[in-house]
């Protein structure tokens, strides 16, 4: 399991520990079930809009390459360490940012009177 599932399962299971204790048992079954069933709305409300849009445009919709969390800079760092390298990126060829150029004389005129 990754460490942010397990991130989240934990402050999951601490703040159902402070509904518990602050609610009591016979009000957390209550607004346990309001939850659930909110949840389930807004599922259905989710797919039904997914549904239209396809219908409406026509367009089968990948809704994978809209999930924002692709775009997680932890995520892909990972994905490029972990990636092989191509031939082409193997063979470092030098580039005006890796040799270094002539020092030159003296910079006559600039900031004279400092």
């Amino acid at each position: 399991m990754d460490v942010e599932k397990l991130l989240v399962i934990a402050v999951i299971a601490v703040i159902a520990v402070i509904a518990g204790l602050c609610l009591g048992p016979a009000r957390l079954a209550a607004h346990t079930r309001q939850l659930t069933a909110f949840l389930r709305q807004l599922r259905g409300w989710a797919d039904t809009t997914k549904a239209q849009i396809e219908e409406q445009t026509g367009v089968d919709i990948d809704w994978s390459e809209l999930d924002p969390r692709r775009y997680d800079p932890r995520r892909i760092i990972r994905d490029a360490l972990t990636q092989p390298l191509t031939p082409s990126e193997s063979a470092v060829e030098p580039t005006a940012l890796t040799h270094t150029a002539e020092p030159t004389s003296s910079r006559i005129g600039v900031n004279d009177d400092i």
